[in-house]
């Protein structure tokens, strides 16, 4: 389908009819809905999305920011019926789907339909082992945060932990006090018809609308049993909403994972159910202390810094067969003891299959190289992902185009696929070859299940005039990423701005160890200034702090780039620090990169660069969020004009007005204060530049 071109006549005339009416001039929807109004983008999008799921069709359609593209897709499944599968990228936009935009569509609709949001079983109390952490708490804070929840647990009818102020989600009561596929008890549980995991799934099954995100989704695909496989047959249309994020989390789900984590946590569940059931027939004590030893000198071996490792890198790591082996004859130890007392409970024969699954998935880690291994027809690469507290061995396919085609293929449904990033140059072409919706899957192997043909596109512009809210500058005269002295750089540039700025700053790094550095420069050079890093607090605990606060400036990393709303003066000067492509010697990245090389094609321009593209536009687009927004975004990488490769980055962001020199940007920034006002209400600074000419699209 052509950008910006209606939809051609839809099966049921009635539904696009309807939709037409309700976003179009005089719409009653602006009666119950005070803040809509009129955006034909809008409308041409949810005409599409009717089509799509009167054809029960799959449709790929980038909406620019500003769009309103939640109602444009809510709307028409509201209006057609059945049963509706709602996924997005994190659990915050879950709730807000829930509490806000969801309502707003039955309010204007008059419909009423059931909803439910679930979520993935780390999130909600388990009652059974609320019981069981007193033994693994001691000191007089945790005590008390485990009063909370026992509290919270006998008071909330859902059991969801994130409702629970006060408690991080990296707090270690939160991992005792909830259940993992591994060492949940299911229906042989005591507390299984109070269990709120359970209650919850209940609830889903009744539903018209179902609230899940992308993380549920694929873990139930990967057959981890979270609680949508139950509902996929049963459902009529599928929206997957930030949709550029499905390739990626889809990959860390499709593989294998165990870690220290689920062995210490086997140890802790032997000793208690040895200790319950077996008490005096074994020295359980001593059996979890070894195993849990056995798991933290492995975690000893790794380096102390977080990240990645590759699977030959581990292997290479001084001690590290010995430590492996160590937990190996653990596990083999633990099974024995089990197995000799089996028939004491139920619950050992989940603990002895825990500690068999445990045994194979490290077996099988310490399989044939990345270049042989295959799972689906894809390449498969394993790697060590080291925590500060714990490391986790992973093993995952290169690509899910197959797995996820055919399962788009396996059921007559509709599939709406919608994000504000979703093409690169102009074409759709890698999220197609990302989710194997196309005959060409860009590094993989031909899917016998690619559905083409069933498969529409749809891009709408921004509504948003982008020349007149914004500017964009990038700095000629800083060190390269690769040079010394960059980030330091970064953060004195990004103070110099910030002390200009009378609204908000966000400055958006690539790595940790730059947030870091930049950071400290900013603290040192604006000593008055509310000053926010990650990690300092949790993200939702930040961005509240920074949304309440005037002028506050935030430094983050990878997770800030998207997801983060903050209109008006609460941000107008966002700061890049470098272009987003991610490591090359990231294991993960270095194997796709080496899988398309060795077919013959560039690396770079299959795979780095259309990733960067789309980070940056993500990363970007923080920035303008309403029509009266203005604000300022910095690059501070001058490759993006200075390369060609850069200027098809360029082509891919808003379209600011460019401006060359600092003083400029400090002038418009002394302008953006009070951004209530239409954007036209004076005229532009006038030592801006006009804007770029349009540059070419990224090669097909």
């Amino acid at each position: 389908m052509a950008a910006e071109q209606a939809p051609d006549a839809v099966a049921q005339p009635s539904l696009a009819a309807h939709c037409d009416a309700l976003f179009s001039a005089g719409s009653p929807l602006q009666n119950e809905l005070p803040q809509w109004s009129l955006r034909e983008g809008q409308r041409l999008l949810a005409l599409a999305v009717a089509q799509a799921i009167s054809d029960r069709a799959v449709l790929l359609a980038e909406a620019g920011t500003g769009t309103g593209k939640t109602l444009a897709y809510l709307v028409p499944a509201l209006l057609h019926g059945g049963r509706v599968i709602l996924s997005t990228a994190t659990r915050n936009l879950q709730d807000q789907l829930d509490s806000k935009d969801l309502p707003a569509a039955r309010r204007a609709l008059g419909a009423a339909v059931r909803a439910c949001v679930l979520k993935g079983r780390s999130n909600y109390v388990c009652l059974y082992r609320l019981q069981r952490a007193a033994q693994w708490i001691h000191g007089r804070h945790e005590q008390a945060q485990l009063r909370r929840i026992e509290q919270f647990a006998r008071s909330d009818a859902r059991g969801d932990l994130s409702t629970l102020p006060g408690l991080g989600e990296n707090s270690p009561l939160h991992f005792l006090v909830t259940s993992t596929a591994d060492n949940c008890l299911g229906t042989d549980c005591p507390q299984y018809k109070a269990c709120f995991v359970f209650k919850a799934r209940r609830e889903a099954m009744a539903a018209d609308v179902v609230i899940i995100n992308h993380h549920l989704f694929f873990a139930d695909l990967a057959l981890r049993g979270e609680g949508v496989a139950e509902l996929l047959p049963t459902v009529d249309t599928l929206i997957l909403d930030e949709a550029h994020q499905l390739a990626e989390i889809g990959v860390q789900f499709l593989g294998a994972r165990c870690g220290t984590a689920q062995i210490i946590d086997l140890g802790r569940d032997v000793l208690a159910a040895g200790v319950q059931h077996a008490k005096g027939l074994a020295d359980w004590q001593q059996l979890s202390a070894a195993l849990e030893r056995a798991a933290r000198d492995l975690r000893l071996v790794a380096p102390q810094a977080t990240g990645r490792l590759s699977q030959a890198q581990t292997l290479a790591l001084p001690g590290w067969d010995v430590a492996l082996h160590d937990v190996q004859a653990q596990l083999e130890h633990v099974a024995a003891v089990l197995a000799a007392h089996e028939e004491a409970a139920a619950e050992f024969t989940r603990l002895l299959q825990r500690c068999t699954a445990l045994q194979q998935a490290l077996t099988d880690w310490q399989g044939a190289d990345d270049a042989q291994a295959q799972q689906d027809g894809v390449g498969l690469v394993r790697w060590l992902e080291v925590s500060n507290a714990h490391l986790r061995l992973q093993s995952a396919p290169l690509s899910i185009a197959p797995a996820f085609a055919a399962l788009v293929a396996k059921n007559n449904q509709a599939w709406i696929l919608t994000s504000a990033t979703l093409t690169v140059g102009g074409s759709f072409r890698h999220a197609r070859a990302a989710l194997g919706l196309t005959a060409e899957l860009g590094g993989c192997a031909p899917v016998e299940h690619a559905v083409p043909p069933r498969c529409r596109e749809l891009r709408v512009a921004s509504p948003f005039d982008y020349p007149a809210q914004g500017r964009l500058l990038v700095p000629q005269d800083l060190p390269l990423p690769n040079q010394n002295g960059h980030s330091a750089a970064v953060g004195a540039l990004a103070a110099q701005l910030a002390e200009a700025n009378p609204g908000g700053t966000f400055v958006l790094t690539t790595t940790l160890r730059a947030a870091g550095v930049i950071a400290q420069t900013l603290r040192q050079r604006l000593p008055g200034r509310v000053m926010l890093e990650q990690f300092d607090e949790s993200k939702q605990a930040l961005l509240t702090c920074f949304a309440a606060t005037p002028r506050a400036v935030l430094v983050g990393s990878q997770s800030f780039w998207e997801g983060v709303d903050l209109p008006g003066d609460r941000l107008t000067l966002v700061v890049i620090d470098k272009l987003p492509f991610a490591p090359p010697d990231d294991p993960l990245t270095a194997a796709r990169l080496q899988h398309i090389e060795a077919q013959g094609r560039s690396g770079f321009t299959d795979y780095s660069l259309p990733q960067a593209a789309l980070s940056l536009q993500q990363g970007a687009g923080r920035l303008i969020r309403s029509e009266t927004d203005r604000g300022l975004l910095v690059v501070c990488d001058r490759r993006l004009t200075a390369t060609g490769w850069g200027r098809q980055l360029l082509a891919g962001l808003p379209p600011l007005t460019r401006i060359t020199r600092l003083q400029q940007a400090l002038d418009f920034l002394r302008t953006v204060g009070g951004a209530t006002r239409p954007p036209d209400s004076g005229p532009p600074p006038a030592a801006a530049d006009t804007a770029p000419p349009a540059l070419p699209q990224l090669p097909e």
